[in-house]
């Protein structure tokens, strides 16, 4: 080959390279840059004063923004200001944890100690948070940034450092394990770099809404943009994804290609209104959701979260939280672990105090007809109780309301109807006031078993006679020497209303009837009732023999 050509050819590799290197400075001086935003008032000198770290920097920052003027620079105008010009510090920089639900632990880099984390507790570069089990924290930065620190999760605030006069705050943060929900604003006057790094990838956000997570491996990362834009990098590559898209970034690989996130569920038939622990949350199965996540919260904006769960499987499931006003927050996750797209809504729980458990009449069960009584076990909770008594289930009409009975127990003070009704009970606490009804139950009203009306007697035979209450019945009778009716004299079931039996010796005996209805149901017995026999020979009859009988004895 001639050297002529040779010599071309390296001084175009040359040049090749040389235009290569330009670019990849180019790009690292991009990612080395933040944007100030002009207020009234600024111009290039007051800028350079408070944000950099000589005014010799002046013409090259005008140069830099093609600034026609640097004296008069129109509010509201954005310029690049390199990292390597500004200002920079770390002493007195700290975040502050603005919300705190169950226990999270602190470790401090200065002191080395473990300590639970509380509100309102400063946060420096270098401290570490662990989350346990249904624990929550919440952390707000100096540019005002918010980061949500999920249950079971662990954090390292690697880097908290100020560029000028607060004109940039940059935040590193290490997630070693769990998750987080951050969101950065958009609009502030001062600038916002904040990073989230992971095992496998680093997340990086100016003005976004965005969730970050570790997967069950432990070295996969998640990432859902919500609002705004994040780069995620990772395998010596990076990438931008778009608000409404999520990607996956493997260990040492480059970022998954964004896909686009899981539309919200469907909540529009979601109650609103609980009155019973376990919550069950229903709503439809939404489709290419492998799994679910809801969070509970007090506020909207879900800073003071409460709860949190997955599952596969549909309604959720909720623990105990405390009766209040909540509001519901519920996604789809992909096959991948990428999550969706949020769902929310207000819900109300009043399930305190509870009901009391039912001694009788259970569900279903029978009240006495001559004692009518309702009992319940006693509630610790309760100041006294509410009883309803209807003959629907839906309560529109009442027999019964009596909003302050004092014990567990009550009487109805009228007969009822034979018939089928329905009761229900609850609790009033002198704390918390009144608890959630219990179900409607139903009980039945039995006839009563018949008094009789008439008894006649002859030398040889008895016959009593009682009234019918309804058509279609049958009767159960008994009469025996005893009240407990142990030592039975006569047992008959019979469709009369009236039954003649042989007369016994004389004396006391006792009787009782039930009234079978037309459907079978047998009623509870009535009272026994005493019945007393005349002797066939009274002993006064014998009185005139008596002194023949003490003759013959």
């Amino acid at each position: 080959m001639k050297p002529q050509l040779i010599n071309k050819r390296f001084k175009f590799t040359c040049w090749i390279l040389f235009l290569t290197s330009l670019l990849t400075l180019s790009v690292q001086a991009t990612a080395e840059e933040w944007i100030y935003t002009i207020r009234p008032g600024d111009n290039l000198w007051n800028v350079s004063e408070r944000h950099l770290t000589s005014m010799q920097y002046v013409s090259r920052l005008q140069q830099l923004n093609r600034v026609p003027n640097a004296y008069t620079i129109p509010p509201g105008t954005k310029i690049r200001i390199p990292v390597a010009w500004s200002k920079q510090h770390t002493e007195g920089v700290y975040a502050r944890v603005v919300n705190i639900h169950g226990t999270a632990m602190l470790t401090r880099v200065s002191t080395a100690e473990n300590v639970p984390v509380e509100l309102g507790m400063p946060l420096y570069a270098g401290d570490e948070i662990k989350s346990e089990n249904d624990a929550f924290v919440t952390v707000e930065f100096p540019d005002k940034s918010r980061m949500r620190l999920q249950d079971n999760s662990h954090v390292r605030i690697n880097e908290m450092k100020v560029f000028g006069d607060y004109g940039l705050v940059d935040t590193l943060i290490e997630l070693q394990q769990g998750r987080t929900e951050n969101s950065v604003p958009p609009k502030s006057e001062i600038g916002t770099r904040f990073r989230i790094k992971t095992p496998s990838a680093v997340s990086s956000v100016r003005g976004t809404d965005f969730r970050v997570g570790t997967l069950t491996n432990g070295m996969d990362t998640s990432s859902e943009v919500l609002t705004g834009l994040v780069q995620v990098s990772g395998g010596q590559k990076a990438i931008n994804v778009s608000a409404g898209f999520g990607t996956v970034t493997a260990l040492s690989a480059p970022p998954s290609p964004p896909v686009k996130l899981l539309p919200p569920p469907d909540l529009t038939q979601t109650s609103v209104i609980y009155e019973r622990l376990p919550l069950i949350i229903t709503l439809p199965a939404l489709a290419g959701a492998s799994t679910y996540r809801a969070q509970i919260a007090k506020d909207q904006n879900f800073d003071a979260m409460w709860s949190e769960f997955t599952t596969a499987k549909l309604p959720f499931r909720d623990g105990d939280i405390p009766d209040g006003d909540y509001w519901l927050r519920v996604r789809g996750i992909d096959a991948t672990g990428i999550e969706g797209r949020d769902a929310i809504m207000p819900f109300t729980l009043n399930a305190r105090p509870e009901p009391p458990f039912v001694i009788m009449p259970l569900p279903g069960g029978v009240v006495d007809p001559i004692a009518r009584e309702f009992q319940w076990a006693a509630q610790s909770e309760a100041a006294h109780y509410i009883v309803m008594v209807s003959q629907n289930p839906e309560f529109s009409t009442t027999i019964v309301h009596d909003t302050k009975v004092p014990d567990n127990k009550f009487r109805l003070i009228d007969p009822l109807s034979p018939g089928h009704y329905f009761w229900r009970i609850a609790s009033v606490s002198a704390i918390e006031g009144a608890g959630p009804f219990s179900d409607a139950m139903t009980f039945r009203m039995p006839f009563p078993g018949p008094a009789m009306e008439e008894t006649k007697f002859d030398k040889s035979q008895m016959t009593f006679a009682w009234r019918a209450g309804g058509e279609g019945q049958r009767f159960h009778f008994q009469l025996a020497h005893d009240k407990e009716f142990k030592q039975i004299l006569h047992d008959e079931n019979t469709a009369a209303t009236q039954l003649t039996v042989n007369r016994p010796d004389g004396g006391k005996y006792f009787l009782r009837t039930k009234t079978i209805e037309s459907d079978g149901f047998e009623g509870p017995w009535g009272p026994p009732q005493a019945v007393d026999i005349p002797y066939a020979n009274p002993y006064w009859n014998l009185l005139p023999f008596m002194p023949l009988i003490d003759l013959l004895l």
